[in-house]
């Protein structure tokens, strides 16, 4: 969710959710994080159709609207798919290919697997030192007018790997550095070791 003058707006949230879903959602995660105003903006998916039982649920003071992405055209005004789920999957697939490329005793079809990986790797995401990408999708996106200068995920983890390890006795391979505190870490002590990092370091 991104605020611009005291006006706030969401990203559309998964496809194939049922209508259930999509109303707790709004009751217990979208609409206590808004204030005053509220646009929602979603994709063309059909369970989003039926506003009349969100509105039911919506605080009274709240000023609420939906409004539609046409179909086929997400990529160019959905402001998540226009900047950040690129990089994001970029991300993901470094870090899979890494476990490949070392031949790593790590099964990453697995589910468990793949939900332990997205939960590091949306952790590295919410570091404020990406805080102006998503700030900038809603730029490249034609909602706000403000340019903001980011700092690329990718290039920041994945592109500086020499250096001193945060673990002084590991001698393994450098799998990335972590976008809060700058450690360099293999994937065992990303990994198995959970690195969920919330020590900012700028």
């Amino acid at each position: 969710m991104f605020k611009a003058d005291n006006l706030y707006v969401t990203a559309s949230i998964p496809g194939k959710m049922t209508k259930k879903l999509y109303l707790e959602w709004s009751e217990k995660v979208l609409f206590p994080h808004m204030e005053e105003r509220c646009i929602f903006l979603a994709d063309s998916w059909r369970t989003f159709t039926d506003q009349d039982s969100v509105i039911e649920l919506k605080p009274e003071e709240l000023e609420y609207e939906m409004l539609t992405i046409p179909p086929r055209v997400t990529g160019q005004i959905q402001p998540l798919d226009v900047l950040c789920f690129r990089m994001y999957k970029g991300c993901f697939k470094k870090i899979s290919d890494f476990v490949f490329l070392h031949d790593l005793p790590v099964q990453v079809h697995h589910r468990d697997v793949i939900l332990r990986l997205h939960s590091l790797l949306y952790q590295q995401f919410q570091s404020p030192r990406f805080e102006s990408l998503i700030a900038e999708a809603w730029h490249k996106s034609g909602y706000t007018d403000e340019r903001f200068m980011y700092v690329n995920p990718a290039r920041f983890m994945f592109d500086k790997l020499k250096g001193s390890y945060l673990h002084e006795n590991c001698r393994d391979i450098v799998l990335l550095v972590c976008g809060w505190c700058k450690a360099r870490l293999c994937f065992h002590h990303f990994y198995d070791a959970h690195h969920f990092c919330i020590i900012y370091l700028p």
